[in-house]
């Protein structure tokens, strides 16, 4: 085992990369929050991890998919344009599949993420987890041939196979603890647990919740960006500054003749990472002392107008920016969802009665 500077290396050539390690992590507590939340308002929270569940897969995809389709410009001066990811799918060091490589979008994350969430609570549930639940272990089986036939082939196939193998040693391994054993057959369908509705359920007050846990989780996950040295800001003179390896600059920052190695830049991810643990500190206030006095979603309204607030300010100071007809794209993505947002928090607002009670589920 081998401790390197971005990732573990284990058997000389696997790679554990603590990119991953922290994103997961920040999942887990955010997810570990949000089902406190629930229990607390005595919904059953194991609703949370069910639909985190289902929105993982969704939003990783999101995650790359908003990367390739709108990447930064530096890359896009390099040649790394949308279609050179999409004719580069399967280049496992930078191509569209790369995902260990870095570049997921948080926009694209939420997005996603939001859909499976969607789908775990809508009427399509059942019909869903039905279908999972039937050919289930046919998949995992499909599994185990790619990784029995990649492991008898010459590389790059190994590795595959070894991502398959630590896959379906994961679930293996999840099946047989008992907690994710009824977690898992109660998200595919099993008979463990109350039954799910079948008109599903009002997505609303779970998406407060996740609301409240969410800047806690990228708070956490921003710290990712550090190990990887990205999400980093302009050249800057003040004494928090960092630096950057030149391999991990962008642009004209790459030169060690203009920007030597002691050039420090803002770290944004820091920034962020603050501002995020300030809405997590807010947000949880709030709704311990007054969530009578909202209505379900609203949470949800105020983080979408928040974030969107302190992203557009820090894009500002952003080095690798996706630029759409020459403007910051990320920019007006966060105009649009903070006035689409607050319209939508002032309307409910004024239609709502004096003091909302959360309905039960």
């Amino acid at each position: 085992m081998e401790f390197g500077r971005e990732f573990i290396t284990l058997f000389d050539r696997v790679q554990i990369r603590y990119y991953g390690l922290i994103i997961v992590a920040a999942m887990l507590i955010a997810a570990t929050v949000a089902a406190r939340l629930a229990k607390r308002d005595r919904r059953d929270s194991d609703h949370i991890w069910g639909a985190l569940t289902w929105a993982i897969i969704p939003a990783i995809i999101g995650a790359r998919l908003w990367f390739i389709l709108f990447p930064p410009e530096s890359l896009v001066a390099d040649g790394q344009t949308t279609a050179w990811y999409f004719q580069n799918f399967f280049n496992t060091e930078n191509g569209a599949i790369a995902i260990w490589s870095g570049g997921l979008h948080l926009f694209g994350a939420l997005l996603g993420g939001g859909l499976g969430a969607y789908l775990y609570f809508s009427r399509l549930h059942n019909p869903i987890s039905n279908t999972i639940s039937r050919f289930w272990w046919v998949l995992v089986g499909l599994l185990g041939i790619v990784a029995l036939v990649g492991g008898l082939t010459p590389a790059p196939q190994v590795t595959w196979a070894i991502v398959l193998g630590v896959v379906l040693l994961l679930i293996a391994i999840l099946w047989l603890i008992p907690p994710t054993r009824r977690i898992l057959e109660r998200i595919f369908g099993g008979d463990s647990g109350a039954p799910f509705p079948d008109g599903g359920m009002s997505i609303a007050p779970w998406l407060d919740y996740a609301a409240i846990a969410l800047p806690l989780g990228q708070a956490i996950g921003r710290f990712a960006n550090y190990v990887n040295q990205e999400l980093y800001g302009l050249p800057t003179t003040l004494p928090w500054g960092i630096t950057i390896d030149s391999a991990n600059r962008a642009g004209v920052y790459q030169s060690l003749v203009n920007f030597p190695a002691t050039t420090l830049f803002h770290p944004l991810f820091m920034y962020e990472a603050l501002w995020n643990v300030l809405a997590f500190a807010v947000l949880l206030s709030l709704y311990l002392r007054n969530r009578k006095s909202f209505s379900p979603g609203d949470f949800f309204l105020l983080y979408v107008m928040q974030y969107a607030f302190i992203r557009f300010l820090l894009e500002f100071l952003r080095v690798e920016v996706s630029l759409v007809a020459g403007f910051n794209f990320t920019q007006i993505i966060c105009v649009i969802a903070f006035i689409a947002a607050l319209a939508l928090f002032a309307t409910r607002r004024r239609s709502a009665p004096s003091v909302a009670t959360p309905s039960a589920a």
